[in-house]
């Protein structure tokens, strides 16, 4: 396992065991073995350390990053990161607030700076960890638009709803 899979495993356990997290911690304790089946022991011991990782929309950079994630730092058993597919990395600061089963999320910092102003003291809910990656913005354009002030007043298209471009883009 390289260094920076290393070093985000441990910022994402970091996460989970902060008291300020988006929703109430799970029970990691394993349950007493008396009267309780092997199964039942299983699925205790398997959930306790599987983090659910809100990535984005199929199409989009971050689920692909959150599956990369999830393959270099699951450990066998003891630690499990599953990716899931969202309505994209601005919605995913919902999916953490309210969604049962996502524990961290991929979001964009300017829809969270978004989100400030909606949710009083998020900055108590939500611990930002780190800068994964910086978005880039490509414009492409026809070729008679030579500046962006061309495309005032023009319809133009920043990607599927719910991904960060079509957030942050208009």
């Amino acid at each position: 396992m390289t260094f920076v899979a290393r070093f985000i495993a441990v910022l994402i356990a970091v996460a989970l065991c902060s008291p300020s997290i988006a929703q109430p911690p799970r029970d990691s304790r394993a349950p007493p073995s008396s009267g309780i089946s092997s199964e039942e022991q299983i699925r205790a011991r398997l959930n306790a350390w599987t983090i659910g990782l809100a990535g984005g929309l199929l199409e989009g950079a971050p689920i692909h990053f959150a599956t990369e994630i999830a393959r270099v730092v699951n450990d066998g058993g003891a630690m499990q990161v599953l990716p899931i597919v969202t309505r994209g990395p601005t919605e995913n600061v919902n999916d953490l607030l309210y969604l049962k089963g996502v524990d961290t999320a991929i979001i964009n910092s300017d829809s969270l700076e978004e989100y400030k102003t909606q949710v009083p003291q998020i900055q108590r809910r939500i611990t930002y960890l780190i800068n994964l990656f910086p978005s880039e913005v490509h414009i492409f354009v026809r070729p008679e638009v030579r500046s962006l002030s061309d495309l005032a007043g023009k319809k133009v298209n920043f990607n599927t709803q719910g991904t960060a471009a079509a957030y942050s883009g208009p």
